[in-house]
């Protein structure tokens, strides 16, 4: 996740993203490689992260798989960037080339990069690390400068890598000697001239050229001229660079996004049925369609990237592990009671043997006493109450998340028929729904 200007949105897209594909049953690890201004333990509501990127690199952990930390969203692992030394802020080749070796070696089917602002050479190598690059942007004119930049940059930088190979270093020497000074103005026209000259040294460029497709996001997107922007801007870039820059989607301004930064969590938890989360969700099933088969880029070209399942192999994957690692099997748990859903919602927790302090952790959902209670009078609005309830019963595991939803709610009161005076609100409810 990349894009040449700060402030874009870039780790609330990357939190949100990755909790969206675990969501989807993908064993999913979100890096925050933005090692200068790391923030996505604030995102993810992980406190103060004991191991961090600073450990690996420094030698104090073996691998990346050891400083990985649990976050509330199931299936999803943090590997924190925070409290990154000066040095480790700015990687030397070898600590680069360490890092890139251990994301290869993760046992996940995604992982999520959130890189830092800007183009420096760390970042582009780490946004080309990825089978696709996202750039985020905002419909702001400086942004979408930056974004171009960054994408030009990007693009260059593949190339580069092809270039180092012996055959097309020396089919560019020849251009040199033999052009007198004749500047080439897009890499097009570089790939034509060592076209013309040496066929075979053209084809890796060629073909580093045909795997550069990022996908562009525009985030906080508020009129529908907005909206139309990225489209414009993908086709610019697409016809500036010759390569295939298309739009992912955009990102609407919601409120509910900052309330989520508030309460420490990703938006797609707090607020599951708002605008910026089912948008998110689409996008996440957009790149889970992508050809699982694509390789990663990285110096040597050869590595190819995780595999990444669909949902019910990477359930069984996950089945398999625990079996591995000598896990009990889980106890079965009761019916669906329609009349009390609350109380079964308890007992399916209880016959997990977790507590509820435990629940909240998992879910960060600090109402779940009064879910269980059915106080309605306590419980926020049907819209919000909903993204509860799916939440809590998908963090228990339940096989009608659905139904348990529709007979819970149900149960609701009644909204205030029109004219008539709502109810007084109750003291702590603001910050549960606002």
């Amino acid at each position: 996740m990349g894009g040449g200007k700060g402030g874009v949105g870039k780790s609330l897209v990357s939190a949100n993203l990755a909790a969206a594909l675990a969501g989807a049953g993908r064993r999913c690890v979100v890096v925050d490689a933005d090692l200068g201004g790391a923030n996505l333990h604030t995102l993810l509501g992980v406190t103060r992260p004991r191991y961090t990127l600073s450990h690996l690199l420094a030698r104090d952990a073996s691998s990346l798989a050891d400083v990985m930390v649990p976050t509330s969203v199931r299936n999803l692992w943090l590997v924190s960037g925070n409290q990154a030394l000066l040095e480790i802020a700015n990687l030397g080749h070898a600590q680069k080339a360490r890092l890139v070796r251990q994301i290869r070696r993760l046992d996940v089917d995604d992982v999520v990069l959130d890189l830092g602002a800007g183009s420096a050479f760390n970042v582009l190598d780490f946004f080309l690390l990825a089978r696709r690059g996202l750039v985020v942007t905002t419909p702001e004119p400086t942004a979408v400068e930056n974004a171009e930049y960054f994408l030009r940059a990007a693009f260059y930088r593949s190339l580069r890598e092809a270039a180092r190979r012996p055959d097309v270093a020396a089919a560019i020497q020849r251009l040199r000697l033999h052009g007198r000074g004749r500047r080439v103005h897009s890499a097009e026209e570089l790939i034509a001239l060592v076209r013309a000259i040496d066929p075979p040294a053209a084809k890796p460029l060629e073909d580093r050229a045909q795997a550069f497709a990022p996908l562009l996001v525009v985030n906080q997107v508020r009129t529908p001229e907005q909206r139309a922007l990225g489209a414009r801007v993908a086709a610019s870039c697409r016809e500036r660079l010759g390569v295939a820059v298309e739009l992912a989607g955009s990102l609407d301004a919601d409120p509910n996004v900052a309330a989520a930064v508030e309460l420490r969590q990703p938006a797609l938890q707090a607020f599951p049925l708002s605008r910026f989360s089912r948008q998110i969700e689409a996008l996440a099933n957009r790149l889970a369609r992508a050809d699982d088969g694509a390789c990663e880029r990285d110096e040597g070209g050869a590595d190819r990237a995780p595999r990444a399942a669909a949902p019910a192999d990477a359930a069984r994957g996950a089945a398999r592990a625990r079996v591995a690692a000598g896990e009990t099997p889980r106890r079965p748990l009761p019916p669906l009671d329609p009349v009390a859903p609350g109380a079964y919602l308890r007992r399916c927790r209880e016959a997990l043997g977790l507590s509820l302090a435990e629940m909240t952790e998992r879910t960060r959902v600090r109402i779940l006493d009064h879910i269980e209670n059915e106080r309605f009078d306590l419980l926020p609005p049907e819209v919000y109450l909903k993204g509860y309830l799916y939440e809590y019963a998908k963090a228990l595991d339940l096989p009608d998340v659905a139904g348990l939803a529709t007979c819970y709610l149900a149960k609701a009161p009644a909204p205030p028929a029109d004219g008539a005076p709502p109810p007084a609100p109750k003291r702590g409810l603001r910050r549960w729904w606002r």
